[in-house]
């Protein structure tokens, strides 16, 4: 029963993406889809728990990226707090994202007031685990996480924006010029059309890589096309020729190509250069794995070792520069995290060692 509830939220997750639907349109899916599964789970308290809270966890994600009223956003979070919370993590995740709907208002108040009390008692528990010397990695990460967020709350107390934060105010003051509305809408259609795309290969992996990267390649003419070649379009044509080529790279390494096939894909978009380090770290990742089906281990060591390098720098700076920041008493900011860097410093390295346990013929360590 569960996982067919998991397929058909699927499917209003997906519709939810796409921004021609409304708001309350999609809460009506949810709600019926909520009818549907409590009424199928028949006397089992457990399975109607469970499916309402799951129900308000996706209104209240929903809210976030779509910005109702606040006073839309409150009500989704107070009936999940009314529900409870499934697992820890669940209530740290759902958690942040209310105090960061907070934030996009401007009710600074609101959001320390949910997020304090977790931070304190993530804190004590830091503190016994570690008098008994057992790992505090888990709570380490969601400090990190929720801890970034209340500091740049504090600030909005104080009369400061944190770098790279959007509020209502701004976007209701925002006046697009009209190549810029046509970016957006171009956005749009370059985003739901490589999502179609994907989607007739992703799960059955039953096409050719040669008809998906055409359909790939058809999209990107097209959006391309249709910007023009005005200077206000460079940057945006730029992104849609580097999206297209993650889209393509990653259905390489999904049907797993031949090595001369992967390594075009990656070479391509090596050249166009990477959108962000997080873009950059999940390309390198599907491109050294292809590279690994492929055996050929010591090309995938090629391009893991220089990223891990940088990310190794990259944490040392992000730590220095948030020291810096706290003893100024300033938010974080956009930065990427030291969490964000760490995590991808042990998957990266932990492949990177498989490789070279291949490379060397020895067994991949576990």
């Amino acid at each position: 029963m569960f996982s067919e509830f998991a397929e058909a939220s699927k499917v209003v997750i997906l519709k939810s993406i796409d921004w021609t639907w409304s708001f309350t349109s999609i809460v009506d899916d949810y709600r019926r889809l909520e009818a549907e599964f409590v009424a199928r789970m028949g006397d089992s308290a457990f399975g109607v728990l469970e499916t309402k809270r799951r129900i308000a966890e996706n209104i209240l994600s929903l809210a976030h990226s779509r910005h109702p009223p606040f006073e839309v956003c409150r009500e989704a979070w107070n009936d999940l707090v009314r529900l409870g919370f499934a697992e820890s993590f669940i209530e740290y995740l759902m958690t942040w994202t209310y105090a960061d709907c907070c934030a996009y208002d401007e009710k600074p108040a609101e959001g320390l007031a949910v997020l304090e009390p977790l931070l304190a008692d993530l804190e004590r528990q830091r503190e016994e685990r570690m008098a008994a010397q057992q790992s505090t990695e888990f709570q380490d990460h969601y400090i990190e996480y929720l801890g970034d967020l209340r500091d740049e709350l504090r600030a909005q107390q104080r009369g400061e924006l944190s770098p790279g934060r959007t509020t209502r105010r701004m976007d209701d003051a925002y006046q697009p010029t009209p190549e810029e509305e046509k970016i957006d809408e171009l956005y749009d259609e370059l985003s739901r059309a490589c999502s179609a795309v994907y989607k007739t290969f992703a799960r059955s992996l039953d096409r050719s890589f040669a008809e998906v990267a055409a359909d790939y390649k058809r999209i990107e003419a097209d959006i391309v096309g249709r910007a023009g070649e005005g200077e206000a379009f460079q940057a945006f044509v730029l992104e849609v020729r580097q999206t297209i080529a993650e889209y393509l790279l990653k259905a390489a390494y999904m049907l797993e190509q031949p090595f001369q096939v992967c390594r075009e894909a990656w070479n391509d978009l090596v050249c166009l250069g990477f959108r962000r380090i997080s873009e950059r770290c999940w390309m390198t990742q599907h491109y050294a794995e292809s590279c690994e089906f492929n055996q050929k281990p010591e090309e995938g060591v090629a391009v893991l070792e220089p990223l891990l390098a940088e990310l190794e720098r990259g944490l040392e700076a992000e730590l220095a520069r948030r020291s810096e920041a706290r003893a100024k008493l300033e938010p974080p900011g956009g930065a990427p995290s030291p969490s964000f860097y760490r995590d991808w410093i042990k998957s990266l390295a932990k492949l990177r060692d498989k490789l070279e346990a291949e490379r060397k013929g020895d067994a991949a360590p576990g």
